[in-house]
């Protein structure tokens, strides 16, 4: 695990562009020129067994000991998302800053760390990282009652707009709007499950948005949420749309 950390480090990111790592389920890692590390709702332990059955089907790319980032995001408090083993660990440093929404610091609390400890995130809200070299929008997902205040995310870094859906239901009126359409690389959640976008869903959304080039997500961690890559990149050529299948701790230069 030490070993992708040193790849996470090692990593050179040019001027202009900015790097991504997909680290399965919904959770990537950004870089940029700069050697920033931005982890977007990461999972890297096993409470979702513990908790509720859920028994991780990928392997751990890292320990949340293994490396410090710049900041964290989380983009609703569900454990797969806002990660309740590993944050303690991943905030132990005080340069990592953390982000979420109000069910996630409610998460926070409950494990007994001050709300103070992290930054307040909304639909509709935006944030600066760094001087303004990493910006972010925090856009509309619908996730259902049980999450009602589940973000999605526009980052734009040295003139790339990347684009995290969340988790979120089919709302074509909703998602496809003037800060999601034309993004540079978007992810979009396809295991039709727990409230998500299916595979054909998926697909239609990325088509509607124009992406340069679309991710699927949220798929082949736990058994119980489904998710079909193959029936995704049939709709997505049937479309026309410009996908990438990222297996598991893979790296792609924006």
């Amino acid at each position: 695990m030490k070993d992708f950390a040193e790849i996470l480090k090692n990593t050179n990111v040019p001027e202009g562009h900015a790097g991504i790592f997909f680290m399965g389920q919904a959770g990537f890692i950004i870089k940029d020129s700069e050697g920033h590390l931005v982890a977007y709702d990461i999972y890297l332990s096993d409470c979702c067994e513990r908790e509720f059955g859920f028994k991780r089907m990928l392997a751990k790319l890292l320990e949340p000991y293994d490396i410090t980032f710049d900041a964290i995001i989380c983009s609703h408090g569900h454990y797969d998302h806002f990660d309740k083993d590993a944050i303690p660990e991943l905030i132990k440093d005080a340069k990592t800053a953390l982000y979420t929404t109000k069910d996630g610091i409610d998460e926070l609390v409950a494990l007994g760390i001050p709300a103070e400890r992290a930054t307040l995130i909304e639909r509709g809200g935006t944030l600066e990282l760094f001087g303004g070299s990493i910006k972010a929008s925090f856009v509309y997902c619908d996730h259902g009652e049980l999450a009602p205040f589940a973000v999605g995310t526009v980052f734009d870094i040295a003139g790339k707009k990347i684009y995290f859906a969340g988790d979120t239901a089919y709302r074509p009126q909703e998602l496809v709007n003037e800060k999601t359409t034309g993004c540079d690389f978007a992810a979009l959640p396809i295991n039709g499950a727990f409230g998500n976008l299916n595979e054909t869903e998926g697909a239609e959304i990325a088509s509607e948005i124009k992406a340069g080039i679309t991710v699927p997500c949220h798929f082949w961690n736990f058994a119980e949420h489904g998710g079909d890559p193959m029936k995704f990149m049939e709709k997505a050529k049937a479309l026309g749309v410009n996908y990438k299948l990222m297996h598991q701790g893979e790296f792609i230069l924006i």
